[in-house]
This record gives C-alpha cells, sequence and structure tokens, in this order.
C-alpha cells in the first residue's frame, strides 16, 4: 500500500468522513447575498423575512413504490419516514417551504390549500406566486411555522407532480449542498434538476367563441390581435411579445377581450418543454350497444370509435385523426361522450449517439484487477459506507474494473453513477457501458440538448436505466436503487463546479455514499493529496494496480531544458518545438504511428504585443491580455468573451512590429503541418470541440487512425486510450508551474504523469518528451520516473510549512463589485469582524485576487484557513451576517480547488 507521510496535528478531523465535506453547523446559514428590493419579507408577503435558515426536511421514503431507498445514517436534522407512511397532518395550517430556481437565499414559505395537503410533500413541484407572476418551485419542507403572519403568506396554486420528483437522497443532496456550500438553495435545485420542468411555460391566446362576431367593431390595436389570433388559431403570449407586440399592450388588451370571450387565454402546466409530451387517447370500455347510442348520427365520430376498437390499443391522437382523416373537434366529442379517454404521455425521442466505438473486452484480468473487483463486489449491498482508491499507474485497466463492479451491482438489482471529469472524456466512457449494458445507460451532461437531456433524466427517475454517466451533474440523477458511485480521475479539478452552488462532486459522493451506506469508487494514476491523505489515516482503502494490463509497459520519459534550445524562426527567440521532440515526431510519423502534443493554451498565441512601445492587448472588462485567434481573425478573452479584430498597428503608439507571443494548440498544429505536409493534424479543444458532434468526429478521426497528430489542452491529457499512439509531447510543463495557486505543483505533475500514460498503450513501446524551462522543479523530476510517493511526501512538506490544504482547511471569500474602492471596503469589513480571529482561524488578506479584474468587476478576497473545520463554520457565520452594499457581490467557495 502507499505510504505517504502527513503531518500530525493537521490532519482531517476524525468525525469527518469525507474529504472537504461534512455536516453544515446549523449555525451558518446563506443569508443575505443579494436580497430583492423591500428584502424577503417582501417576497413572501409577510411583515418580516423568514427567521429559519435550515430546519428540518421530511423526506418520504414512498418515492418509489418498488424499491425504496432510503438515506439510512442521516443526521438528526432529517426525519425519514418509512415506506408506505403517510405524513401526519393535522387540522391547523401547514406550510411549504418550496425552492424556487432563483438566487434568493433561501427557500419560502407558502401556504398549502386544504384540498392540496396530501398531495404537497417535500421533492414534488408547485406552482406558486413570486412578484406577482407564476414560478415552479421544489417543496423542500412542509412546516407549520411559516416563520411570519400566517395571513399574509400566499397559497400553494398547483401541485405539478402526483408523487415526489426527486428521491430521498437528492432532496437530502440538496439541503446538504445548500448548507455546507453557503449556497442559496435555489441555486442547487436549478443544478440537480433539468431547467425544463422549473418553468412555467408562457399562456397560449386561442379564439373565444366571439371572436368573429367582434372583430368588426374592434379598436384598431383589438382587432389586429383577434385577427393573428384567428389566423394562428392558437398562439403563444411568448410569440405575440416576439412579433412586436410590448407587454403593457397585451397585459390591457387581454383581459379585456378575453372578458368580452373574444380571447381566451389557457395557462399550461410545467411539465417540460414544448413537445416534451403528446396527446394520446384509448377507447373506453364499454358494450358495443351503449357505444352506438352514444355517438349517435355522427359518421366521423362512430368511423373514429370503430377504429380505435379494432386497433385495440392506445394511439396518438394525430394518429387517430389522421387514419380516419376526421378533425380533432371529433375526438373532442369523443371525450365529451365518454366513448374516449384523452391522456398525455412523454414524446420518445431518439437519443443522439454518444458512443466512442470502444476496444476489445479483456479475455482474462491480471491478479491485481481481480483482486480489486473481488474486493469491491464484496462491498455492494452491504449496507455499509466503504471508499475505496483504485490507484493504478496509466494503463492498468482501472476503467474494466469498475464496470465490472457496476455489471455485479446492477445483477443484484442495483443502479449505478460514473463520473468522469469532462465531457471530453463522455463518448469512450458511453462506448464501454453501451457495449456492457445495452440501452439501459443514460448519460448526463450540460452539453446536451434540453429535450434530450430532460428525457435522459426522466428514464432514470422510472427506473429504465442501470447505469447513469457523465461529468458532475450525473451525480444527481434521480436513481432510486443507487448502489455503487465510481469518480473516475477523482483528482480532477474540474469536479469542483466554479458557479453557484460551488460544490465538489468528488466530495459530494463520498457525502452520498456515507448517507446512503454504499461503497464509493475512487480511481486515479495521480490522487488528490487530500486522498492520499484520507488513505494515510485509513479512512480510505488503496487498491493498487501496479501494472500495465497485456504485459505493457510505461513509456519511456525524456525531459528537454529549453534554454538550450535554438529558437524558432521568426519568433523573436521563442522556442515551441525542440530538436529532440521533432526528431521523435519524424521517427513516429515514418513507422505509421499516432502522436499527441499537449499544449496548455488554445487559440494562435496568448499574447499580441507591440514591439516598439510595448504595448500588450488586453482585455476592456478583465486585468488579462487578450488571446490571438488567427482561425476567426480575432483577439478573444477566455474567460468573458469579449473579442475584436485583430489590429494592423498598435492602438497606441501605431507601430505596425506586432508579434504573437507564445503558442496555443493553433500555432503549434500549423508548425507540425509545415513540418510534415502529408500528416493529418487535428486540434483538441473548447474551440473545435464547441458542440458534442465537433468532439466527438474530432476522437472517432483519431481512433480510426486518419489523423496522425492530435493537438490539444488538457482534453487530451487524460482518459483517452488509443493503441497506436507512441509519442506524447508536452510543448511547455511550465504554464501550471507559474500559475499563482498553491496547487500548481500537483496539478504539473498530474497533468505530466497523465499525459504521459497515452503513449505506449498497445503493443509497441511509448515514448514522452517533456519540454521545460524548470528541469530540476521536484514535480517535474517525480514525473520522468513516475515517482508518485516521493511527489506527495515533498509537495506535502511544502503545504504543511505555508498551512495549506490538506493539511489545514480552507475558506474564500470574494468581494467583487464595478468600482475598485467599494469591493475593498467590503473585504476590509470582514477582516475588521473577524478580528480577533476565532481560536485557530488564519485570515489572509483582504488582498487583489491574482486575476485581478473580471467581467468589468474587481475582486479582493480574503483566505481563511484552520487545522479542523469549525473555526471556518463560526467565521463563515460572522461574515454572511454583515449586510451588503446592493453594489457588492461576495462569493463564498468553502474547499475551493482554485484562489485565483
Amino acid at each position: 500500500m502507499l505510504q505517504v507521510n502527513v503531518a500530525p496535528g493537521y490532519g482531517l478531523e476524525q468525525t469527518h468522513h469525507v474529504l472537504g465535506v461534512s455536516d453544515a453547523d446549523p449555525g451558518v446559514g446563506h443569508r443575505t447575498f443579494e436580497e430583492p428590493p423591500g428584502g424577503l419579507a417582501a417576497v413572501h408577503g409577510c411583515g418580516r423575512g423568514c427567521e429559519h435558515l435550515s430546519a428540518q426536511v421530511v423526506l418520504l421514503a414512498a418515492w418509489s413504490r418498488t424499491a425504496p431507498q432510503t438515506c439510512q445514517d442521516a443526521t438528526p436534522a432529517l426525519d425519514l419516514l418509512p415506506p408506505g407512511h403517510a405524513a401526519s397532518v393535522s387540522s391547523r395550517l401547514v406550510f411549504a417551504r418550496t425552492a424556487l430556481p432563483t438566487a434568493l437565499p433561501e427557500a419560502l414559505s407558502y401556504r398549502i390549500p386544504e384540498h392540496l395537503v396530501d398531495l404537497v410533500v417535500p421533492g414534488t413541484r408547485v406552482k406558486v406566486r413570486l412578484r406577482g407572476q407564476s414560478r415552479v418551485g421544489v417543496v423542500v419542507e412542509v412546516v407549520e411555522d411559516p416563520g411570519c403572519p400566517a395571513d399574509r403568506v400566499l397559497p400553494v396554486e398547483e401541485v405539478l407532480d402526483p408523487e415526489p420528483l426527486l428521491p430521498p437522497h437528492v432532496l437530502e443532496l440538496i439541503r446538504f449542498v445548500a448548507e455546507y456550500y453557503a449556497a442559496p438553495v435555489g441555486t442547487v435545485v436549478r443544478t440537480a434538476i433539468p431547467g425544463a420542468l422549473l418553468r412555467v411555460p408562457p399562456p397560449i391566446v386561442q379564439a373565444g367563441a366571439r371572436a368573429s362576431e367582434l372583430l368588426a367593431g374592434a379598436e384598431p390595436a383589438a382587432r389586429r390581435l383577434i385577427e393573428r389570433v384567428l389566423e394562428a388559431r392558437r398562439i403563444s403570449v411568448a410569440r405575440l411579445r416576439a412579433e412586436g407586440w410590448s407587454k403593457p399592450e397585451l397585459d390591457e388588451l387581454l383581459p379585456a377581450l378575453a372578458e368580452k370571450h373574444a380571447l381566451k387565454v389557457v395557462e399550461r402546466s410545467a411539465s417540460g418543454p414544448a413537445g416534451a409530451t403528446v396527446s394520446a387517447v384509448v377507447a373506453c370500455e364499454m358494450a358495443p350497444e351503449e357505444r352506438a347510442r352514444l355517438v349517435g348520427a355522427a359518421p366521423a365520430q362512430a368511423r373514429a370509435a370503430a377504429w380505435l376498437v379494432e386497433t385495440g390499443r392506445p394511439v396518438l391522437e394525430g394518429e387517430l385523426v389522421a387514419a380516419c382523416r376526421c378533425s380533432s373537434g371529433v375526438v373532442d366529442a369523443l371525450v365529451h361522450k365518454g366513448v374516449v379517454r384523452r391522456f398525455r404521455q412523454a414524446r420518445q425521442r431518439e437519443v443522439r449517439r454518444w458512443e466512442l466505438a470502444p476496444g476489445p473486452v479483456p479475455e482474462t484480468l491480471t491478479a491485481h484487477q481481480h483482486q480489486a473487483v473481488e474486493t469491491l463486489s464484496k462491498a455492494l449491498g452491504g449496507g455499509e459506507f466503504k471508499a475505496f482508491l483504485l490507484l493504478g499507474v496509466t494503463g492498468s485497466g482501472k476503467t474494466e474494473v469498475y464496470l465490472r463492479v457496476a455489471r455485479a451491482a446492477v445483477d443484484r438489482g442495483l443502479q449505478a453513477v460514473i463520473l468522469v471529469p469532462e465531457i471530453a472524456l463522455t463518448p469512450a466512457l458511453a462506448g464501454h457501458l453501451a457495449r456492457s449494458f445495452s440501452g439501459r445507460v443514460a448519460v448526463l451532461h450540460s452539453s446536451m440538448a434540453e429535450g434530450e437531456r430532460l428525457a435522459a433524466w426522466e428514464r432514470a427517475r422510472r427506473g429504465q436505466v442501470d447505469v447513469v454517466a457523465g461529468p458532475r451533474s450525473a451525480l444527481w440523477a434521480p436513481l432510486a436503487r443507487l448502489g455503487v458511485v465510481v469518480v473516475d480521475e477523482e483528482q480532477d479539478t474540474s469536479y469542483k463546479q466554479e458557479e453557484e452552488p460551488r460544490y465538489n462532486a468528488r466530495d459530494l459522493a463520498l457525502t452520498l455514499g456515507q448517507r446512503l451506506r454504499i461503497p464509493v469508487i475512487l480511481a486515479s494514476a495521480t490522487p488528490s493529496l487530500e486522498v492520499l491523505a484520507l488513505a494515510e489515516q485509513g479512512r480510505v482503502e488503496v487498491l493498487d494496480l501496479p501494472e500495465r494490463v497485456a504485459s505493457g509497459r510505461l513509456p519511456a520519459v525524456e525531459v528537454v531544458d529549453l534554454k538550450g534550445e535554438p529558437p524558432e524562426p521568426g519568433e523573436h527567440g521563442q522556442r515551441f518545438l525542440s530538436r529532440r521532440l521533432r526528431e521523435a515526431l519524424a521517427e513516429t510519423l515514418a513507422r505509421g504511428e499516432q502522436t499527441i502534443l499537449l499544449v496548455n493554451r488554445r487559440g494562435w498565441a496568448p499574447v499580441l504585443l507591440c514591439r516598439e512601445c510595448g504595448h500588450q492587448a488586453a482585455c476592456r472588462d478583465c486585468s488579462i491580455p487578450l488571446t490571438v485567434h488567427r482561425r476567426t481573425a480575432s483577439l478573444v478573452c477566455h474567460y468573458c468573451g469579449f473579442h475584436r479584430d485583430i489590429p494592423q498597428a498598435c492602438p497606441r503608439c501605431g507601430g505596425e512590429v506586432l508579434d504573437h507571443v507564445g503558442a496555443g494548440t493553433e500555432k503549434i498544429a500549423s508548425l507540425v503541418r509545415k513540418l510534415h505536409p502529408a500528416a493529418v493534424v487535428d486540434i483538441l479543444d473548447r474551440d473545435t470541440a464547441r458542440s458534442p458532434a465537433q468532439l466527438l468526429a474530432t476522437l472517432e478521426r483519431f481512433a480510426a487512425g486518419e489523423s496522425r497528430v492530435l493537438v490539444g489542452t488538457q482534453m487530451v491529457s487524460k482518459g483517452h486510450h488509443f493503441p497506436a499512439v507512441t509519442l506524447t509531447g508536452v510543448v511547455n510543463a511550465d504554464n501550471l508551474l507559474g500559475f499563482p495557486d498553491f496547487r500548481g505543483a500537483e496539478r504539473t505533475f498530474q497533468m505530466l504523469t497523465q499525459v504521459a500514460g497515452r503513449s505506449g498503450r498497445g503493443e509497441r513501446p511509448g515514448l514522452v518528451v517533456i519540454q521545460t524551462f524548470h528541469p530540476d522543479h521536484h514535480a517535474v523530476r517525480a514525473a520522468l520516473v513516475h515517482d508518485l510517493r516521493g511527489f506527495a511526501e515533498e509537495e506535502l512538506r511544502f503545504r504543511k510549512a505555508f498551512r495549506y490544504p490538506p493539511t489545514t482547511r480552507l475558506a474564500l471569500v470574494r468581494y467583487e463589485a464595478v468600482s475598485e474602492s467599494t469591493a475593498a471596503a467590503a473585504a476590509k469589513a470582514a477582516a475588521r469582524a473577524l478580528d480577533p480571529a476565532p481560536a485557530g482561524l488564519r485570515v489572509i488578506g483582504p488582498a487583489p485576487a491574482p486575476l485581478e479584474r473580471l467581467r468589468g468587476r474587481w475582486r479582493v478576497q480574503l483566505l481563511l484557513t484552520a487545522p479542523t473545520r469549525p473555526p471556518l463554520r463560526t467565521a463563515l457565520a460572522v461574515v454572511t451576517a454583515l449586510p451588503l452594499p446592493r453594489s457588492v457581490r461576495r462569493i463564498i467557495d468553502v474547499d475551493p480547488q482554485s484562489t485565483v
């Protein structure tokens, strides 16, 4: 087992069983971030805002009648009811604490009408009013005290679900994330549920009974509106707005015309996006004589009823209309007479292909793989939480191990979630899963079309899939029989969401495993120092895969010192491809093999520099240079999206000597094409993989050998298996080493080791060439010999000396404002409130953020560190209680992965 020395006294406290997360202290809420005008009292319609920030959540395990999954070791704040046990309701008023998909700091209270009391349970969606508009929210709690005068609380208007939409563990996870990460509960709900289910569709306007009668005498504006509705037969309010009707105009005309029965405004249910459901019909069971009596002498109705009875099954309404050549009015009449029953059903969507063709299934496992599968399979279904680190060198078959464990879980009637850090890794995993689990697999991620994502989410909710795969959002899949969670490449920082809610999916997977008492598998060749610390403490069991499968060997690694390399011609002394890398590239292509080149910059060059006055083209809204993109002939900010044309002369001095300093993927790909015109060179970065189709096409071309060189950012450095790749080159290993973040060395080591692992995965030996100006850095030296233990020990000494995680706990508090002085004043006020600091707390700052200005806002931040979690909780409670000017935005990032 890997042994890493962790400094005593700074380890994670024994009361916590997960990485960066623990049960949030009820005293730490998520109060004021940006209150609406008038405060929360204005939203509630109450004289004062609600005071209960985190009351208990009642979860109904009866969400799934077949196989309920309860959280057996839930915290005392959670009251779990057994399957089939209905919540008791008294004659007193009850209220639904409802999370709306907004940035409001807490759930809002709504009165439950007596006729809806049995239907409003935690996990159901309800339609309510907020500031005069209909909104869809999720009930997180049913309480008897709304926190304000009951007679001023608005009622729940409609219950949208016959049973809870979310299983208990997902609802509990929503509450946990809101409390622990100090995030508005509505933003967590927005993350957990497809957006289509949280919107009220705009009303539909139809012609009324007197539309034609009143048309001639109507005022010009009213006549024009009636004519438009008659022309369209039915049209949405949103479409009318798009056609030029103003909101005040419609607000005046629609009620007036509806009152005269000239128009009819139909509110629609929030059941999903347009087209998510279709109308279907089925013949009601009755005697033929009774059916004939009800139909009467209407031939079209008789024909439709007879066809439906003969068909003997439910059909789409459109199918019936087409087959019988009748109108929808005929169907309406049959429904009214009770001959036909009409209902809605989900539209069957053809899910787009996400799979990359997998390689052959290995006939046998190595001894270490077999032992890992045995150990992990025994942990399934045991009702006990266990965390495992599947630690294997690149190419050791970690994927095959956890796929077999997922198969074992499915064979026992359980379900699995498999997380990958990036969307770019989804096609390869989806290919493996499609081979192993046929059609009972769902892929979930943010790049999917809304309807496609909703369809996959619904399949998971209805129990029609066994495995859900994808990036961090897949963790929210509503699986009722979840039995195992896999986090592949657990060390990847992409598992940390950088927008609110700022949760870490890896840490949340461990929390979920603990609550559900199921095993969690963390897989990595380069584990994070946090996981290594837990392994040293015995809280994570390590399963070693020390060798590559099929007798494969780790690639040879060579380090090239760029200080001794000649500059590229015409690049003003810059060095991109060393002599050794050029030589290895030529030899690889001559043998018909493939190469991956890692360039941690996209675009043509990261800086446009005037050689006459030194001016750099900078973003107008961010304190960073604009990146040169030659393909689009533009300068682009990769943070805010600002772009403009590449100038022909310096805007400061008028000089015409403009130099493209540095190299991105475009420039390196162009250089390789010049060196090897016959080789097909592809680029894989966020610019070339904007759509799933582009991503899949690039990966398929390279997998089929149609392209010989793949130039890419970190998207190419992990997770991919291309047996024909025998050379990987790192163009510049120093990009992360110079990054102003304490994790720079760790990320450099991980990146170098991961990209090295793409080489030599087939029968032929591999070579890795790492170019750097710092060949003696300990991260580079460790990557050179694949020395995880040596790197971790040296890096932990650095972390201990400067009191950074995992030897301490960390939170970041950042203040952003259009005015630099305003942001600085808010940060200073927070620092004063923490002086004197709680025992054990260290306050660093306030100081400008490394990226001082971003998207037009100045950024000033505090870093809070402590050896244990309680001092941080206390400090965050103090900070969140401070009032903020409306012009200031406060960001709280608990367990940040980046301090930039």
